[in-house]
């Protein structure tokens, strides 16, 4: 199996979502999302970034879930991950201050999901951030990562011309921007 995923910064949704029903594409769902983001000061760089290797720990609360994970930063690929479901936010909460995280900031987006084809198209309205497109394209054959971002360019080339690519994800962005206010 084969999974990428591309991420670009856009204006707004208008344009995306008529070329997407040009395409047929299918509009899955709409929901709100909040990420509250925890880190610890022995993980951190001068920035305020977790270093690469440490981990970050994030609650989550999307529609009636809300799940408590821990990511290893691994900016240029993939780390370890944990998750656990969470009775309430609260809980969570005092659960990491207890491991020493503190609440470093939220992310809350509005996003809506498509499907078109092999691709899974969110429209993300970020908090303070902006208008993102995210294009993931799965498969279930192994096959040549190269040729499945090349796809996932095209087809945001196709729906979303103008975009700009962003290789940084929300949280990098997020303290980049806690960084600029200070």
């Amino acid at each position: 199996m084969i999974e990428v995923e591309i991420r670009a910064k856009v204006n707004n949704f208008e344009k995306i979502r008529n070329e997407l029903k040009k395409l047929n594409a299918e509009f899955i769902k709409q929901e709100k999302q909040a990420d509250y983001i925890f880190g610890r000061a022995k993980d951190l760089d001068s920035e305020h970034k977790i270093l690469e290797g440490h981990f970050v720990a994030r609650i989550r609360e999307k529609g009636d879930k809300r799940l408590l994970e821990f990511k290893e930063i691994n900016r240029n690929g993939v780390g370890m991950e944990f998750s656990s479901s969470l009775s309430s936010i609260e809980s969570g909460f005092n659960f990491l201050q207890k491991l020493d995280f503190e609440k470093s900031f939220s992310i809350i987006k509005n996003l809506e999901s498509y499907k078109y084809q092999d691709f899974e198209i969110c429209l993300d309205d970020v908090e303070q951030l902006g208008f993102f497109i995210e294009i993931e394209h799965s498969s279930k054959e192994d096959g040549d990562k190269t040729e499945a971002l090349k796809k996932c360019q095209d087809l945001l080339n196709l729906i979303a011309s103008g975009a700009i690519l962003e290789s940084k994800k929300y949280g990098d962005l997020m303290q980049e921007l806690i960084n600029k206010n200070k």
